[in-house]
């Protein structure tokens, strides 16, 4: 695009007033270096000549600020950017080569004045006086001004270069960081670099200086990619600027087949301790639309678990990527083509919602597939998101170009690179769990591996990260990678350093991991008592003896058995007014049997006694209730059976 496409309409639409301004004035008196309208009071004026002595009539005059940088030509009608304030002027010049400014403000300014795009002057002057008379001046032909940007990572990016005090600004070559500008008046200059994408230093660089006709070549200028994420360390513990329990949050996951995953920060958005935004499902080994289908059936799964025992889950699950990022034949970073997916446009959506000061937070225990593609999609939220990796460079790495990818743009904080939570360890009892659905789920998984050293492995796996945000004293340490890690070698050729914030097996408090998940999963806060007028599963149960979820029957979803007298379930249920509250039941039972229902405690009801069949059959008992909150206990009196839900009637 060229940069003097947007001021040229303006140009054309100051002509016309320019000429009625020159029929108007043709008589006015000369004054030594310039003119001035004496009726008006003109207050910045001057004569632009050409080489051979004759005015410059239609010669484009700009007058802008020396502090100014033009407009960016990668955005339709912005505005230049001006720190002092200054007034930004453009007109013509009239039959006799003359310029007039009204009103402009005290400052150090540029003049530039074009003719035919192929001769131009560029005059420098403070403007201090009431009444200011620019010397004569005579354009001169144009030149050039060529350079190189270069990345000081030498991984190529967008890059946009500015000159000062001129509406010039054009974008480096995305792949070699060649610029030009052409047209440019003799003169001397500052060039100003701005790296567009987030997190890259900006650099100016003075005295690029050629004369009338010739060019000049700037040389080469580097901008910096520092480490992204800064933190420090305080008496032990790990501080990362911006980031604790108040950051919105995104947890992203692959195979979903472990209980953890989700459930720790599930239950702290339950408790309104925790602003999730959302859950994202992505690949893990295997990939494709198949592979993603059975995870989110794994994810919906959990958050049904989840719901079933009081959490308050409103997060709807959304796909991530399918598959790892394509190779791209160059080789180059900057050239992978990302496919995207609704996980890619939630991470963008609501990283634009958040700041740099107060970033979203990712917690991925998947492959950074869908995150880079987000970052390549749209380069700009890189420093409104901060992403938390779990053993990326070990568990988690069949996809080393995302690594790359994020490693390299993003605020990237890597946990158990290196490491498989060996030092990991059970020091409390599963039986500490909740006796509801997840709580019988959670208890099942670690009583497998209760004493082994790598518990952790398969239990804490992936939230780790997330504990972080509530107890810093998690963490006690932190360090700056600045290395090229194996994974990236085989797959893509990028200069280190990997530009990230690495967090050692050594840093790691294991107790107070475990601390902080079983207070979360095991607070009750969590749990919520389901609104009887809504009815609830016959699995939402918050504790239960002998009693059996049975989740092949798919035709009914979840079917729960009593397995015959003195099986009991409990459920915690909210009524908003005393009444009397009729009870649809659903259920099947092979022979003649019968249920109790009683309100905790005391308040027995009457038994209500089941036909046998093997069809699903509906019977309706009526149970008086308090307003608030009440614990229902359905038992069986006799016989076994089954139940799928229970309904209010009105």
């Amino acid at each position: 695009m060229n940069p003097l496409l947007p001021i040229r309409m303006a140009a054309w639409a100051a002509l016309l007033a320019a000429c009625i301004l020159a029929l108007a004035s043709c008589g006015d008196p000369k004054v030594a270096g310039g003119w001035i309208d004496t009726e008006t009071g003109k207050k910045v004026s001057g004569v632009i000549k050409r080489e051979d002595g004759q005015p410059a009539v239609g010669a484009l005059i700009q007058l802008r600020p020396s502090d100014y940088l033009g407009r960016d030509p990668t955005t339709m009608d912005t505005l230049g950017v001006t720190l002092a304030g200054g007034s930004m002027m453009d007109t013509v010049c009239d039959s006799l080569g003359r310029f007039s400014f009204d009103s402009v403000a005290v400052g150090d300014y540029y003049l530039e004045s074009r003719d035919q795009e192929i001769h131009a002057v560029l005059i420098k002057f403070e403007k201090a006086e009431k009444i200011l008379k620019l010397p004569v001046a005579t354009v001169r032909p144009v030149g050039s001004i060529t350079g190189r940007v270069r990345f000081s990572d030498d991984v190529p990016g967008p890059a946009l270069v500015r000159i000062r005090g001129l509406e010039r600004a054009v974008l480096a070559d995305a792949a070699t960081g060649v610029y030009t500008f052409g047209n440019i008046p003799p003169g001397t200059y500052t060039l100003y670099f701005e790296g567009l994408e987030p997190l890259v230093s900006t650099e100016e660089k003075s005295g690029v200086t050629f004369t009338a006709g010739s060019g000049t070549n700037a040389g080469e200028t580097v901008l910096q990619r520092g480490l992204k994420q800064s933190f420090k360390v305080t008496a032990g513990v790990l501080e990362i600027p911006g980031v604790d329990s108040t950051n919105p949050v995104i947890v992203e996951n692959g195979t979903f087949l472990s209980v953890v995953d989700g459930a720790y920060l599930w239950a702290k958005a339950s408790m309104g301790h925790l602003d999730l935004r959302g859950t994202i499902v992505s690949y893990a080994k295997d990939t494709g639309d198949a592979a993603i289908q059975w995870n989110m059936a794994n994810c919906e799964h959990l958050i049904k678990l989840a719901r079933n025992s009081g959490m308050r889950v409103t997060t709807v699950p959304v796909a991530g990527a399918a598959r790892k990022l394509a190779r791209p034949r160059s080789g180059n970073l900057q050239d992978i083509v990302p496919v995207g997916s609704a996980g890619s446009q939630l991470l963008i959506r609501e990283a634009h919602k958040a700041t740099a000061a107060k970033p979203l937070v990712l917690i991925s225990g998947a492959n950074l597939t869908t995150a880079a593609e987000a970052l390549l999609l749209d380069p700009t939220i890189a420093d409104r998101m901060v992403i938390f990796g779990a053993n990326n460079g070990n568990l988690n790495r069949d996809d080393s170009l995302a690594l790359a990818v994020v490693s390299k743009k993003a605020r990237f904080i890597e946990w158990a690179r290196d490491y498989f939570w060996d030092t990991a360890f059970a020091g409390k009892s599963p039986a500490l769990f909740p006796t509801h659905r997840l709580g019988e789920a959670l208890r099942s998984q670690f009583s497998k591996v209760a004493g082994t050293p790598r518990w952790a492995y398969s239990s804490y796996g992936d939230f780790g990260p997330a504990t972080f945000l509530f107890n810093p004293k998690i963490w006690s340490d932190a360090r700056s990678a600045n290395l090229k890690a194996p994974p990236m070698v085989a797959d893509l050729s990028v200069p280190a350093p990997y530009d990230f914030v690495d967090i050692p097996a050594s840093a790691n408090n294991w107790h107070a991991m475990e601390e902080e998940f079983y207070a979360t999963v095991a607070n009750s806060t969590a749990y919520h008592p389901w609104a009887l007028a809504g009815g609830f599963e016959a699995e939402a149960y918050s504790a239960s003896f002998n009693v059996k979820v049975d989740s092949n029957r798919t035709e009914l979803d979840e079917v729960t058995t009593w397995n015959g007298p003195g099986s009991w379930a409990d459920y915690q249920v909210q009524m908003d007014s005393t009444a009397d509250y009729k009870l649809e039941i659903r259920y099947q039972s092979d022979a003649a049997s019968q249920l109790g229902i009683s309100v905790l405690p005391g308040g027995l009801v009457s038994p209500m006694d089941m036909a046998p069949g093997a069809a699903w059959n509906t019977a309706t008992i009526t149970v008086h209730l308090e307003a608030g909150v009440h614990t229902i206990r359905i038992d069986s009196r006799k016989g076994a059976f089954s139940l799928n839900r229970v309904l209010v009637q009105p």
